[in-house]
């Protein structure tokens, strides 16, 4: 692909290191920052007790914060992020689908993908090693954009400035996780619902970061023309999108592992 002059390199470069400055702390702390881990209240509707059972038997008993996470063979590992990422931040990615053809307009659309599709990049080179959020920019670039970048001289943001960046503009009173994840003690903030608002507002944070870039965003890793067709009608086009965007996160932990030595 050849590169968009409009778009430099020192651009990219400094998008993806704020990005992954921020996606780091995501990955440190899954269930704070894309929701969806929390049990619904005895009282839940039918819909949210079934979701909650087979999101348990998707994700498992073993999490990154179990002792035997590392245990686990790398497969399994990079498997279970691309299960969590493609239902909480694949669906969040997949909401403005509900305008169906629309949402191709907005440049929200495809930086919400790009987004997701992301995640899924830095949670397997993490898994394979590359730790750091220095180490993904380069990775980022090329299963994202197809562009080829030296390891980030940009400066990363502070871990601090990262966070903020992930909690700016939370309503709420600030948006702690102990208000979000159940901290009220009556059940409400427990619903599902809560949860995947709060991994909606972390995958929109994390899309502002690609806007300087927004011409590349078309590149990133997609599913096939028949879920981007049913992306593109109205309502029932965010089931489309999700499965488009799913498959988009999926390609894209395939194609950082083989860029791994």
């Amino acid at each position: 692909m050849a590169e968009d002059p409009a778009v430099s390199d020192a651009q990219v470069t400094r998008a993806l290191s704020v990005y992954a400055a921020m996606v780091d702390h995501v990955l440190r702390d899954p269930g704070r920052w894309l929701g969806l881990d929390e049990d619904p209240p005895p009282t839940a509707p039918f819909p949210a007790r079934a979701l909650d059972a087979l999101r348990d038997r998707a994700l498992g008993e073993v999490t990154p914060a179990s002792p035997q996470w590392a245990e686990q063979p790398l497969p399994r590992r990079v498997d279970w992020w691309v299960t969590r990422i493609g239902i909480s931040a694949g669906l969040a990615a997949a909401t403005p689908r509900f305008a169906g053809a629309l949402a191709d307009r907005v440049p929200l659309q495809a930086a919400l993908g790009a987004s997701a599709a992301g995640l899924a990049v830095c949670a397997t080179a993490r898994e394979h090693g590359r730790t750091t959020p220095a180490e993904w920019v380069p990775l980022l670039a090329e299963v994202l954009f197809d562009r080829d970048l030296q390891p980030a001289a940009a400066p990363l943001p502070t871990s601090e400035e990262a966070e903020h960046r992930l909690d700016a503009d939370d309503t709420g009173g600030g948006g702690g996780a102990g208000e979000e994840d159940g901290g009220d003690g009556g059940g409400r903030a427990a619903t599902p619902g809560r949860g995947a608002q709060r991994a909606v507002r972390t995958v929109w944070h994390l899309a502002r970061a690609f806007f300087e870039v927004q011409r590349l965003l078309e590149e990133r890793p997609r599913g096939g023309l028949l879920t981007r067709a049913i992306g593109k009608l109205p309502v029932v086009g965010v089931a489309g999108g999700w499965l488009d965007e799913r498959a988009g996160i999926r390609e894209a932990a395939r194609r950082t592992a083989e860029l791994i030595p």
